[in-house]
């Protein structure tokens, strides 16, 4: 009933991943792995060509440096994904996107996540992190989903196919999906599912690259929100993603023309107000005392 596609780029993690799926699904299930290891294709690619191949109702593509944890949750999959209003359904994502370059992980009220995650440091402990705005729900809205774990129904996935003109690398793929599933369907978190997650990426310039093209890709969608918001609302959401884009820019040592561009680019909007402008301008002086 579930087609699982994975880029894949490690025989080892492939193989274990494969062991654990075939010990917890519960379904009838395939994996179409693709290995990425020595084309370099970007993940859009690889995971529009994986989904040509799928047999099955249901997709599920995942990132193989995970575990699962539950038994028969291919089961929950089929259940979750029975919702004909479900679009795409993952382990963590955010009520909100801002127009300004952002993750899922800039809410405007909360993140939905829940995920076991384990860390490079070996001195620190794996955390099951399980953030939520309600606690009954099995599923929660949300707007963009991370991608270590998507699952949607084939139906929905032939109406909207991962972007690979615009992002050739393995960043910004997942947000631009779900952005896109969200304008017809309501993407979820689910919580009935326990899922180990064995790396924790940085964002890095290749990050931030296809996060500035996302926006571009949305400008004339962007914000967007589950939320109800007023403008006063949609406001504050604005420059508090500003304010961690520039703090993300400041970090990763861009030179200070382009943190000066994004500032303004990004401030002179409909959101402009002169007290928040003058405000968000200490990330600029900090740009240029870093820069000297």
């Amino acid at each position: 009933m579930i087609s699982i596609i994975i880029c894949s780029i490690d025989t080892k993690k492939l193989s274990d991943l494969k062991k654990n799926i075939a010990g917890t699904i519960g379904v009838p299930y395939e994996v179409i792995a693709i290995d990425n290891s020595l084309t370099k294709f970007g993940i859009c690619k690889v995971y529009n060509q994986g989904a040509a191949q799928a047999q099955y109702p249901f997709l599920c593509f995942v990132h193989e440096d995970v575990s699962f944890s539950t038994p028969n949750w291919g089961q929950l999959i089929c259940k979750h994904l029975a919702d004909e209003q479900a679009g795409v359904i993952g382990l963590a994502g955010g009520d909100s996107k801002s127009r300004v370059p952002s993750s899922w992980s800039v809410p405007v009220v909360s993140n939905e996540i829940n995920i076991v995650q384990h860390y490079k440091n070996p001195e620190k402990e794996p955390q099951h992190i399980v953030e939520t705005s309600r606690e009954s729900a099995l599923k929660k809205p949300v707007i963009a989903l991370d991608g270590v774990f998507l699952c949607l129904r084939k139906e929905v996935f032939n109406q909207f196919q991962f972007d690979e003109s615009t992002f050739t690398g393995f960043h910004g793929y997942d947000i631009d999906f779900s952005l896109q599933v969200s304008t017809k369907y309501t993407n979820y978190v689910i919580f009935d599912i326990v899922v180990h997650h064995f790396s924790d990426g940085t964002p890095d310039k290749k990050w931030v690259e296809s996060a500035i093209l996302l926006s571009k890709k949305w400008a004339n969608y962007l914000p967007v929100s589950i939320h109800e918001l007023s403008s006063s609302e949609y406001n504050q959401y604005h420059w508090q993603s500003l304010q961690v884009f520039l703090k993300k820019l400041i970090e990763l040592d861009y030179p200070l023309p382009t943190i000066v561009n994004s500032y303004f680019s990004y401030s002179f909007t409909e959101y402009f107000t002169f007290r928040r402008f003058v405000s968000m301008g200490k990330y600029v002086v900090l740009a240029s005392l870093k820069s000297n």
